[in-house]
């Protein structure tokens, strides 16, 4: 009995199984090629976005420094300017920053309504707390500010920023009691 063997048949693999496997290779890499970029541009954004952070954190800092040592002069906190603005030099000349002061608002008046419904209400005598809390509130708002930096800085044509925020107090102030 003879043995009829087909070797081209089975040794190798048909033109099309060739170009489906070449066709899922390519596909695979342009995903693995796309999320490569997708990760240099995340990086990218949290580097700038992490050094807008500290120039922010810096210049916070020295306005706190500025300012808050004025404090302890018997300077008042009303010579912080409502705003100035300026840009960063060297390595960070990209980066532009902004910093605003608002007298800082703390109402406490709500406390004193509520303390005196407590009491009775508009027939009940009036609560000492009702009495202090707007001293309080008004002695806070003439001795504290609220300082913000923005640092600003351009990806490709959109203008990003960060922002933060902290308060000053002058402690010296009187409390109008």
């Amino acid at each position: 009995m003879k043995l009829n063997h087909n070797i081209a048949g089975d040794a190798g693999l048909t033109l099309v199984e060739v170009l489906i496997a070449m066709s899922i290779f390519v596909i695979s890499f342009l995903v693995l090629v796309d999320t490569q970029n997708i990760s240099l541009r995340n990086s990218a954004h949290s580097k700038r976005m992490t050094t807008a952070t500290l120039l922010a954190q810096e210049k916070l800092s020295e306005m706190t420094l500025k300012y808050k040592g004025s404090a302890t002069q018997g300077k008042s906190l009303s010579e912080i300017p409502e705003k100035e603005e300026g840009k960063f030099e060297g390595s960070h000349s990209a980066y532009r920053w902004e910093e605003t002061s608002r007298d800082f608002k703390y109402d406490l008046t709500f406390l004193a309504d509520m303390a005196q419904a407590a009491a009775g209400g508009e027939e009940a005598e009036p609560s000492p707390l009702a009495t202090y809390l707007p001293k309080i509130s008004e002695f806070i708002q003439n001795s504290a500010k609220e300082i913000t930096v923005t640092v600003f800085w351009k990806e490709g044509a959109m203008e990003r920023k960060v922002s933060l925020t902290t308060h000053l107090f002058d402690y010296k102030a009187p409390l109008p009691l």
